[in-house]
């Protein structure tokens, strides 16, 4: 009994001394002081702790259920959100910053900045290929250019700005640009438009009071004639005395300038000249995801996005069209949604493919059959950019596609030329891989021959028919592009 209640005591008396070591460790702590903390395997009971349904799951797992909660809340039968992606890749919707042009962005700010500050007149001229963000860099400048001119303390400019495509005549700018300046005020009888805009721009003023002008004229190509008098009477406006004009000029045409005006040098009127250059593949897949940062689901499917964009700047770098790309794709998208149909090949291969393939189809989660897909992708692209050699090859038997395809792979990992033989073990060996009945041999050679003579193939002469050379005489990328929206060729050709 003795040793029982000895060691009740013990026990009681350790448990009273880690208290008091808590306790005191606690007090020499110092309110926000770090610098002597307490070891991270002592305990402190009752001390509050976060509840487990307030913590943030730590684990990539969960992390990526949340995420994927996220995507699965897109749903393309909902009208709202159809018109919310359509919104987005329009080309009235104005992103709030200009990327891929931050170059040529500084150059034109600078020009404009120079002019206000030191009260100069100016002209510039900004071309390049469609589609290359030239309208809107420009829309982003007037805005700036008030913007910094507030900032540093200075009249902010007045801005005008003249389509040339609604004028009926070129003589009519003169007018339009009027209008902006005066309102509806009509030309006098005894002057020209032309003459009483000269009088508006030339007015003397004080220094101080003096506010320039930035006139942007777009789509400047219009105002081309005969004698280009309108397109001279434009560059002369900032050179004319007391002039407060600077004279922003955009057209596709880079030869404008040097090729219809090369009297603009003798006149002292050149302008500074900017060109912009078409968008890469890099460039428009970047701004295709600025584009759809907004929306709160994952619209597209990453490879969707980079065909697109690999296709448009291969084509003609033009963003406008990458932009009615995308939307086309997700009207297909929206069209399968509604009918309750999934296309998930533009031709429906799995069904009409009995020759002897076995092939399990390629399974789609939920997920992915509600995004836009890399079969929509392509649908859309061959729209846009219909090829008669593209139309061709995908008009083409089964067989003869197979024919293509094999030569492709062929020339990819060897020389530009074989034998008929040798395209024949290819083509053998394409249906081995893909379970598929082969035909025979003067077939074969039959299809080369229908292939030679829609120019997709060359077929060269010789005695024996296994001997012929055959060369591709159609783009790899044509061949590619033909028959990546069919899910069998496009693993085939990876």
């Amino acid at each position: 009994m003795e040793r029982a209640d000895a060691k009740i005591t013990l026990g009681s008396e350790r448990k009273g001394h880690k208290r008091k070591l808590a306790e005191t460790s606690l007090e020499t702590l110092a309110p926000g002081d770090n610098s002597s903390p307490l070891p991270q395997d002592v305990e402190i009971q009752g001390a509050c702790r976060e509840p487990d349904a307030l913590r943030t799951p730590k684990s990539p797992r969960k992390k990526a259920n949340n995420l994927s909660n996220q995507i699965q809340k897109w749903n393309p039968k909902d009208s709202s959100q159809i018109l919310a992606v359509k919104a987005a890749l329009h080309l009235s919707a104005v992103p709030t910053t200009v990327i891929c042009r931050e170059e040529e962005l500084k150059k034109v700010l600078e020009f404009c900045k120079m002019c206000i500050e030191k009260k100069k007149v100016g002209s510039m001229y900004v071309c390049g290929c469609p589609g290359t963000g030239k309208s809107l860099l420009l829309e982003k400048v007037k805005f700036l250019s008030i913007e910094w001119a507030k900032e540093v303390g200075m009249p902010p400019p007045t801005s005008v700005v003249v389509n040339c495509t609604s004028l009926t005549n070129t003589s009519d700018i003169f007018s339009k640009i009027l209008e902006q300046c005066q309102g509806k005020k009509k030309c006098s009888v005894n002057s020209s438009p032309f003459q009483e805009l000269k009088s508006f721009l030339c007015e003397k003023k004080q220094s101080s009071a003096k506010k320039m002008m930035l006139l942007i004229i777009d789509e400047m190509d219009y105002l081309i004639s005969k004698d280009q008098a309108v397109l001279y009477d434009l560059f002369r406006l900032p050179t004319f005395p007391n002039s407060h004009c600077m004279l922003i000029g955009i057209s596709n045409a880079i030869d404008l300038t040097d090729r219809f005006l090369p009297k603009l040098q003798s006149l002292n009127c050149k302008p500074l000249v900017m060109t912009f250059r078409a968008y890469s593949k890099d460039q428009i897949l970047k701004i295709l995801q600025q584009r759809l940062m907004g929306l709160p689901c994952q619209i597209f499917q990453p490879e969707a996005l980079e065909l697109c964009a690999r296709k448009v700047a291969a084509a003609s770098g033009d963003m406008r069209k990458a932009l009615h790309v995308c939307r086309g794709a997700v009207e297909m998208l929206e069209a399968e949604s509604t009918s309750g149909i999934h296309e998930l090949d533009n031709i429906s291969y799995e069904k009409s493919m009995i020759n002897g393939l076995n092939l399990p189809p390629e399974r789609l989660t939920k997920q992915e059959i509600n995004m836009v897909r890399i079969d929509h992708m392509a649908r859309a692209l061959a729209k846009t950019f219909r090829s008669a050699v593209v139309d061709t090859i995908q008009s083409l038997p089964r067989h003869q596609q197979i024919v293509l395809c094999s030569a492709v792979k062929f020339f990819r990992r060897r020389k530009k030329e074989a034998t008929l033989g040798e395209l024949n073990a290819a083509y053998l060996d394409f249906c081995k891989t893909t379970s598929m009945y082969p035909l025979t041999g003067p077939e074969f050679s039959s299809m080369c021959r229908v292939l030679s003579d829609q120019a997709l193939l060359n077929l060269g002469q010789s005695r024996e028919d296994r001997l012929r050379r055959v060369t591709l005489r159609v783009d790899e990328g044509d061949v590619n592009f033909a028959l990546q929206g069919i899910r069998f060729f496009r693993n085939c050709l990876q």
